[in-house]
């Protein structure tokens, strides 16, 4: 029972020590001002977290694909291998951006935007959301 309870606190501590890395090879960074012109440019985003998260708000029109259910058949949901996609999930401290970019570039996703930020500093700075 110790055990467990150490491993979980472990699994917690851990969850919240993660801070997403400033940049991810092969994807271009976007802050929040360089998101909100791409979305004025109609540019797709991908909302990669779970649904209890995308049921509290997202960034409007963003596509949803929760990144534990991507696999190599499931992504041409998603859009072209070539098209660009802004993806982002809830901040700093959410691994999944990460996760999912690395997924789509080993599907062979070519055109990826990394949005570090996520919907946190989206729905702070009053942008579009649904």
């Amino acid at each position: 029972m110790r055990n467990l309870l150490l491993v979980l606190l472990f699994s917690i501590t851990t969850l919240f020590a993660y801070t997403a890395p400033q940049t991810i090879p092969g994807t271009t960074y976007v802050d929040t001002q360089q998101a909100y012109e791409l979305y004025k440019k109609k540019t797709k985003f991908l909302d990669v977290r779970p649904e209890k998260f995308i049921k509290m708000g997202k960034i409007h029109g963003a596509a949803e694909f929760y990144v534990g259910l991507m696999t190599p058949k499931s992504v041409f949901l998603i859009g072209r291998k070539n098209e660009p996609i802004i993806v982002y999930c809830n901040g700093v401290n959410c691994p999944l951006t990460q996760e999912a970019i690395e997924k789509l570039k080993s599907y062979g996703y070519t055109n990826l935007y990394y949005y570090r930020d996520g919907f946190p500093a989206w729905k702070a700075a009053k942008l579009p959301m649904e």
